[in-house]
């Protein structure tokens, strides 16, 4: 009985102490700034660093263990913040060692007050440092994933490009930032799947074709882009072409004629160029033969300042359609 009644007071004294142990203790802010800035947490966060680079995960839990607080919140921070400052790659223990910091709660509050509100914050907010590194780290591990499939052509576009949107948006992405730094081969690989398969049935954005196309420069898939429904990307991808202006760019903007959406954009690229080039005129002279498209090309030739090459063409040559010419010409 005598040992029931002192397990339960000791189970209420245990209540009603826990919520003290637990709670945030607060911290003025130049105290913050004075624990940041101490030389000795400076020597212990070098020294700690020594075991990330070793990978001795264990030896740095025992470290940090071992201090008092708040010293040892301050490491934390200062440790974590340093990883995170120069671009530390983790391994994969170190990885779990950092991500058990997102679940840890901060000791120490800092008190912050506006225009009638006041609310409180980590002093050292460790948490949320440890938080951007795993998501960095993840990223990386993804960045690894992708290129070595890619290298040993094991990639399945469509597979790894088929889930759920948030999935699929976030691989777009890597693919978009990484394809440049595969090898020639590689990336034969991928444009292969796209330009040799059939896939009318399943295509990638039209972001992801657009950086294929330019990284690959290869025209198969620049075609493919053109068939596809015209959008911001392909638009923006005109204009680029315009700009590098060589003989394979301005090639592809003369393509890009058979998507109905892009043909006015791409036909008032073209005539920008001044002095028109032989091949552009070749390509101009053509579409002005087609009574469907002499007037559209003759009045964006004329808006940009080439009305003399249009008189020349009525008076000397009789593939295009003249009367219109002569009517965007008065």
């Amino acid at each position: 009985m005598q040992q029931g009644m002192l397990s339960s007071l000791l189970l209420s004294l245990s209540l009603i102490t826990l919520p003290a142990t637990l709670s945030a203790k607060e911290m003025q802010e130049s105290v913050v700034e004075q624990w940041l800035q101490d030389t000795q947490i400076q020597a212990k966060v070098s020294e700690l660093l020594d075991y990330v680079v070793r990978d001795e995960v264990d030896s740095l839990k025992f470290a940090l263990d071992r201090l008092a607080l708040p010293q040892q919140e301050v490491v934390r921070f200062r440790l974590l913040e340093k990883l995170e400052k120069q671009d530390v790659i983790l391994t994969p223990r170190m990885a779990l060692f950092v991500e058990s910091q997102i679940r840890m709660t901060p000791t120490y509050q800092v008190l912050e007050r506006g225009d009638g509100y006041e609310f409180s914050v980590p002093a050292f907010n460790f948490p949320a440092i440890a938080s951007r590194l795993i998501k960095r780290w993840k990223q990386d591990q993804s960045t690894l994933d992708f290129v070595l499939q890619a290298e040993r052509k094991e990639l399945d576009l469509k597979q790894w490009l088929t889930g759920q949107s948030q999935q699929v948006q976030a691989r777009e992405a890597l693919l978009i930032r990484e394809l440049d730094s595969l090898s020639p081969h590689a990336l034969a690989a991928l444009t292969t799947q796209l330009t040799k398969a059939n896939v009318t049935s399943w295509l990638p954005s039209t972001a992801v074709i657009v950086r294929l196309a330019q990284v690959s420069q290869d025209e198969e898939v620049y075609n493919l882009l053109w068939r596809m429904r015209a959008d911001y990307n392909s638009q923006s991808e005109l204009e680029r072409l315009a700009t590098v202006g060589d003989v394979f760019s301005i090639q592809q903007l003369m393509n890009s004629t058979v998507n109905p959406s892009l043909k006015p954009e791409a036909i008032s690229l073209l005539t920008k160029s001044n002095p028109l080039s032989p091949q552009v005129k070749q390509f101009l002279v053509s579409k002005m033969a087609l009574s469907e498209e002499a007037t559209m090309v003759a009045r964006e030739l004329a808006q940009q300042g080439h009305q003399a090459w249009l008189e020349e063409l009525v008076s000397n040559n009789h593939q295009v359609k003249t009367r219109q010419i002569e009517q965007v010409l008065k």
